[in-house]
């Protein structure tokens, strides 16, 4: 993997507890308010409620989304994302716990995953995982979307779960997931999508966007789907469950 270096100089990046930090100090603004929020529920906490694994976070889920239906559909993403990928280097980003496809890294030993995040609490949570599994095939890195420290055309697949929806300068990821992919390569994930329920509208445009789980602008699948194709991907499918949109695509070569 080529990592990208401005300048005539070699830079070095640390590793701390086997992360690697592409990130330089602490950023202010939306990403610092978004790197926050993440921090309060790193970890245990943030596992219960994205997999509802408790009553209260179930009732957590149907309040904010009016269905858990789609929680299954979330561990199954990377085996359906990469059984269709030519083997290579894949980005999973955010990795966020690792919760969700910590169990399938060791099942596709064709790829060399870079599991990446910018909150170090969600790394460590991923750590812990990858640690107990003794994955091989596996990189933990801490990285900004909006400016991924990679080459071009570097990435077979990259795989975006629960992440569009929070990162702040959404067009820039767009933009830099773009670039890192290479022709041909997929584009997948999935993401609350605006404009479904009225009730989960109110709560993440409001409430959570005012914490930082969410920012603003939020994109509805129409927004999305326009996103995409400016950006040369095509071969676009959705499914939506409520408000929660699962995506698939190709960039043209």
């Amino acid at each position: 993997m080529a990592y990208v270096c401005e300048g005539a100089i070699l830079h070095a990046f640390p590793v701390k507890n086997e992360i690697v930090d592409f990130v330089c100090g602490e950023e202010e603004g939306k990403q610092g308010k978004v790197n926050r929020a993440f921090s309060w529920i790193a970890g245990r906490r943030y596992e219960e409620i994205a997999t509802g694994a408790t009553r209260f976070a179930r009732i957590i889920n149907q309040t904010l989304w009016g269905t858990t239906r789609f929680i299954p559909l979330l561990f199954e993403m990377l085996e359906s994302v990469t059984e269709d990928c030519e083997p290579g280097f894949f980005l999973d980003i955010p990795v966020g716990t690792g919760v969700f496809t910590a169990g399938e890294y060791s099942r596709q030993p064709n790829f060399d995953f870079i599991a990446a995040d910018y909150n170090r609490g969600m790394l460590e949570s991923a750590l812990e995982k990858v640690r107990s599994q003794d994955f091989g095939n596996v990189m933990l890195m801490r990285a900004d979307a909006r400016k991924l420290p990679f080459s071009d055309n570097s990435f077979s697949g990259i795989l975006t779960m629960n992440g569009i929806c929070a990162f702040p300068d959404k067009e820039r990821v767009l933009d830099e997931f773009a670039r890192v992919l290479k022709p041909g390569g997929k584009l997948a994930g999935s993401f609350y999508a605006k404009g479904e329920r009225l009730l989960t509208d109110i709560i993440v445009g409001g409430i959570a966007a005012s914490f930082g789980w969410f920012t603003r602008p939020l994109f509805t699948e129409e927004r999305f789907i326009e996103e995409l194709e400016k950006r040369n991907f095509n071969r676009i499918i959705t499914k939506k469950i409520n408000s929660i949109l699962f995506f698939s695509s190709r960039k043209i070569g």
